[in-house]
């Protein structure tokens, strides 16, 4: 029984290691998910064999017979759906006999107990040939392992009737598959299945935990309705649009980077400029007036930023309870437009500051709007930038 089982396992190692060398050799399409999704009703096969039997248990008596005298026959139908080529499942119904225990009498084993059992089962199928070397639509040869669970019912007789011994079994084995044609496969099937020793008759129950059975059979597989697999392929059309549309994304990443870039000069410029204009403001000094209380217009504009409207809204806080005189001074630079410009936009500037504080709650009464172009600067310095301002007083 040992050499039996050592055989088997040798070769599946050896099936193995053949269709990783086939793999290496030649490119093969992916069993899982290199093929298209066939109907329900593809991929199935039908199958039949012929083979014998062998129980292996524990015996108490004199003579349990030689090892041929305790093989009996099996038959064995069943059908398969295979749902990728890798992958398939199949519901199998054995039947046979047992002939493990003798009172050996003759050569023939007269006295053996005669043990007629069927077994019904259901298998997951994995086609090593697929898995390991890709999916090959005219491959001869497919070793295909599997697990299965199914019930088993025996009747325990020695020429008389026994009793009914109903059980549930694990079955492995290694299903061979030779191509014959694309629909025929001639199939050598080997298999052991085991079940709970407990409910054997005494005079085969050996105490054993579980009795193991090793069946091997020959038989034929029909395939029917379609039973290969269409590889997922793409035409060149669409490899050179995915290629295309891959470039497309490709230059919208590298310009997002540009703009990136840009705009991230652009902040360090800025960073740049607020320095220059923070120590600009510093520098001034020994100036007329204070930072607090000047309101600053960019380039040609007379709309208070929201800057400005900050610096205002400090001012109006310190002086809303009061009611001092608010003197709003508006300049402009002597470096755009002409002095009627300037005196316009001068005065608009401090008319803007006084709307501003009106509507922060200032009382027009308090206010003295005075406005002089470009012919008195802010600040001593004389830059362009900070005396186009009004000073609040």
């Amino acid at each position: 029984m040992k050499r039996l089982f050592l055989t088997v396992c040798a070769a599946m190692m050896a099936c193995t290691v053949t269709f990783a060398q086939e793999a290496q050799v030649e490119k093969r399409v992916n069993p899982w998910n290199g093929c298209y999704t066939n109907k329900f009703s593809h991929n199935w096969e039908v199958s039949a064999g012929v083979g014998i039997s062998h129980l292996d248990v524990a015996t108490h008596s004199k003579d349990a017979g030689k090892f041929f005298h305790r093989n009996s026959w099996n038959l064995n139908v069943g059908a398969t759906k295979w749902i990728v080529p890798a992958l398939g499942v199949r519901l199998q119904l054995e039947g046979g006999h047992f002939q493990n225990y003798s009172f050996v009498t003759d050569a023939h084993g007269e006295g053996a107990f005669q043990t007629p059992y069927v077994y019904l089962h259901a298998d997951a199928m994995i086609n090593l040939s697929n898995w390991i070397g890709g999916y090959k639509e005219n491959r001869l040869y497919y070793a295909v392992p599997y697990v299965g669970f199914g019930y088993t019912a025996m009747s325990w007789t020695k020429k008389t009737p026994g009793a009914l011994n109903n059980e549930l079994a694990a079955t492995a084995g290694l299903l061979n598959k030779f191509r014959v044609t694309d629909y025929l496969d001639v199939q050598l099937d080997l298999r052991l299945w085991c079940f709970a020793e407990d409910h054997l008759p005494a005079e085969v129950n050996g105490g054993g935990r579980y009795a193991t059975s090793l069946t091997a059979s020959v038989g034929a597989a029909y395939r029917f309705n379609k039973r290969d697999w269409q590889p997922i392929e793409y035409t060149a059309t669409e490899v050179d649009g995915y290629l295309n549309e891959i470039e497309k994304l490709r230059g919208k990443v590298d310009e997002a980077d540009d703009a990136i870039k840009s705009v991230s000069g652009k902040i360090a410029d800025l960073e740049d400029e607020n320095k220059r204009l923070k120590a600009k403001t510093q520098a001034v000094g020994e100036s007329i007036v204070s930072a607090h209380t000047v309101v600053f217009f960019a380039k040609n504009e007379y709309e208070l930023s929201q800057f400005a409207k900050a610096t205002v809204d400090k001012y109006v806080q310190s002086v809303k309870d009061s009611d001092s005189k608010i003197v709003l001074v508006g300049h402009a630079d002597n470096t755009t437009g002409s002095q009627e410009y300037n005196d316009d936009i001068s005065k608009k500037r401090a008319e803007a500051v006084k709307a501003y504080m009106m509507e922060k709650g200032i009382d027009e009464a308090r206010f003295d709007v005075q406005w002089v172009g470009a012919s008195e600067e802010a600040f001593v310095e004389g830059d362009a930038e900070i005396n186009r301002c009004v000073v609040i007083m």
